[in-house]
């Protein structure tokens, strides 16, 4: 082994550390019985209300789901939205009465909840959760437990820090770096002024108009222009609101002074012909086409929403330099960023099942199953021999040949790698000493690395980047995040307020960015917060106080 990958034996001991924070246990390797040949393999519902889910036509079809039927006895016949959005394709379910035997309803999950519809799980934990007790520790499922003491999912979001992605935070790419001698990247005002100058020294890339900096404000993904305020202020990503880490109150951002200064600049930018003039229109696939195009300069964004596509597209086409990398930017006097949050164990949604399943024992079963290590293999590693290999050791490993075929997306739909992540799963490593992932491995992420991105590593001292100066130390909040606490449907004036604040900041923020002068600027400000004043706001600041303030008390 070289020396280079031997350097990353110290993180693995940093991942074991933050991962001890939230207590979660391994999987034993107690052996799960294969269902019987003889028994007919009973086939399951289940709705995956994710609209932003990476969608496989038939799962349980391909042969890594065929070998999880022979696990589990299970098969499972998987509806996807399509056509409607969360809220609407859950309301209709609910009016209707129209339920599958398992659900996962994403952001509209509370509303199951809330709607009595979902089998309580604790019973089924305790009777028949063998795999699921080691994956999911006492205080994993405390933190699951609602307001009337009951768990009725089982969360597939896990306390993770991995090297194999790039943490949230304002991007740029790595020739801008390059060329800019490896500058440090921290306040806002430094980081404005690296891509004005960028783009007069390169007013076109590729023969086209390079595009200084950009977001997207499609349907919900208005969270690039709505967010940034609150991390260039210090504060972790909690949605609308900042939290007061000492008193747990909860505040609504959007007009504070902080938040005008960011538009305000953003205004200049626009003026200067920087930002990119189809911000307003642009949908999702054409952001992304930008991005893999090469000639996007800045942006804030967060990596699972254009990582895998744009950033891969970048690589495939070895336009290495053009690909991107974040920082933790600031306003200056802000000591530290919080771009990156331990997460102990999402508390928002899950799979449940619902009390339309004929047979509940046999679906929590199969998610027990699930949880077992032979499943965890087949589900993240695929088919030994085929899709991983095992060295003398027990160590799990990728040849050549396998490592390119976890790269081609066509062969990955076609064994059914990498679609499971919605399912009940482990910790980073597993009882047998490895990762759950190849992805987790510090090996196998620094060997796949491009050479543009172990130049800045090694630019900036790093051995990957999920550490300085790529993001500041992880932290952890007692409440996990505000943006996931669910709103009762008995809750109407909360409701009303979040979805007033919402059409308030849709209607005025991007008039704020196009603001033709100063004086524009001023005159569209003041009409914005008195628009605001009149949303009812502090009923919203005052409900997610209280959730925020309850789950301190309860979770901890």
């Amino acid at each position: 082994m070289s020396k280079k990958l031997k350097s990353f034996a110290w993180f693995i001991c940093f991942v074991f550390i933050f991962s001890s924070l939230v207590t979660l246990p391994g999987i034993k390797s107690d052996s799960v019985k294969a269902a019987s040949s003889n028994q007919p393999v009973k086939t399951l519902t289940f709705f995956y209300g994710d609209s932003n889910a990476d969608t496989h036509p038939d799962l349980f079809s391909t042969p890594i789901g065929k070998e999880l039927t022979k696990l589990t006895g299970v098969k499972l016949k998987i509806e996807y939205l399509a056509g409607q959005d969360e809220a609407t394709k859950i309301g209709l379910m609910l009016a209707s009465g129209d339920l599958p035997d398992l659900i996962h309803g994403h952001q509209e999950h509370g509303k199951l909840i809330e709607a009595g519809v979902l089998v309580p799980l604790d019973d089924y934990i305790q009777k028949y959760g063998k795999y699921c007790k080691q994956i999911y520790s006492a205080k994993d499922l405390k933190r699951l437990r609602q307001k009337d003491g009951k768990i009725y999912f089982l969360s597939p979001y896990r306390n993770e820090i991995t090297p194999d992605i790039k943490p949230d935070g304002f991007w740029l790419p790595i020739d801008l770096l390059e060329k800019a001698k490896w500058p440090k990247v921290r306040y806002w005002e430094d980081y404005q002024q690296l891509i004005r100058d960028y783009v007069k020294k390169n007013p076109t890339i590729d023969g086209k108009p390079t595009i200084g900096f950009t977001f997207i404000t499609e349907s919900w993904r208005f969270f690039t222009l709505e967010n940034p305020p609150s991390y260039l202020m210090g504060y972790q990503n909690d949605g609308d609101v900042i939290v007061d880490p000492k008193t747990y109150t909860a505040k609504v951002y959007s007009t504070m002074p902080e938040s005008k200064r960011y538009y305000k600049d953003l205004n200049k930018m626009w003026k200067e012909g920087l930002i990119d003039k189809e911000v307003f229109v642009q949908n999702y696939d054409t952001y992304l086409s930008k991005i893999a195009q090469g000639r996007v300069v800045g942006f804030y964004d967060q990596w699972w929403q254009f990582g895998y596509d744009a950033e891969a597209s970048l690589k495939n086409a070895k336009k290495y330099n053009r690909m991107h990398v974040s920082f933790p930017v600031v306003y200056k006097g802000v000591q530290r960023a919080k771009y990156l949050v331990i997460q102990p164990i999402g508390a928002r949604d899950g799979i449940s099942i619902t009390k339309k399943c004929k047979d509940p024992v046999t679906a929590f079963k199969f998610l027990d199953t699930l949880c077992s290590l032979e499943a965890q293999k087949l589900m993240y590693w695929g088919i030994k021999g085929v899709d991983y290999s095992v060295d003398k050791n027990g160590k799990m490993y990728l040849t050549d040949k396998q490592k390119a075929q976890r790269e081609d997306p066509a062969y990955r739909k076609k064994q059914g790698l990498g679609y499971w992540w919605v399912f009940p799963h482990a910790a980073l490593k597993l009882q047998d000493g490895n990762y759950r992932e190849p992805g987790f491995d510090p090996e196998y992420v620094y060997k796949n690395f491009s050479p543009a991105e172990k130049k800045v590593l090694d630019a900036y001292k790093a051995k990957y980047f999920m550490q300085p100066p790529f993001t500041d130390p992880p932290v952890e909040t007692p409440y996990g995040f505000a943006w996931d606490i669910n709103i009762p449907a008995d809750k109407t004036q909360v409701t009303l307020a979040q979805q007033k604040m919402s059409e308030v900041r849709r209607k005025y923020l991007p008039q704020l960015v196009m603001a033709k002068s100063d004086a524009d600027f001023e005159r569209i400000w003041n009409e914005f917060v008195k628009a605001f004043e009149k949303t009812n706001y502090k009923v919203y600041e005052q409900f997610k106080t209280e959730m925020i303030r309850w789950r301190v008390k309860n979770w901890n």
